[in-house]
């Protein structure tokens, strides 16, 4: 497949990412990644663990799945992204870029959400 194609392929994928993030959440925009990735790897399970002044430490998993008993011990990892089954043969969990800019997006989701409730409750 050409370059062209690959594009051609993911324009509808960008295209509603790019409508989330203008017209919904930050965190719909996260949760929709996480998704996606799931979705295009074959993986169990993607989690990102970020903190965000002020809200703190936060772990979001795909699906919006509560975190339960904590059975991967999220809470206490350092930020990044995290998959089960964990790939080993150069997957999304051994690229930097790709954990580094789903962490990134994360933070300015929620940072986004953060603003547009203050901003909310300041034109009440």
């Amino acid at each position: 497949m050409s370059e062209a194609d690959d594009t051609a392929h993911d324009a509808p994928q960008v295209e509603q990412l790019d409508a989330l993030a203008r017209f919904g959440s930050g965190l719909a925009t996260i949760y929709d990644a996480l998704d996606r990735l799931v979705a295009l790897r074959g993986l169990e399970d993607a989690a990102l663990v970020v903190e965000v002044a002020p809200l703190g430490r936060q772990v979001l998993r795909a699906g919006r799945r509560p975190l339960r008993d904590d059975d991967h011990g999220l809470l206490t990892r350092d930020p990044g992204l995290y998959v089960v089954p964990a790939e080993d043969d150069g997957g999304p969990a051994d690229d930097p870029l790709v954990g580094e800019l789903m962490v990134r997006l994360a933070e300015l989701g929620l940072r986004h959400d953060v603003a547009r409730l203050v901003h909310e409750q300041g034109a009440a």
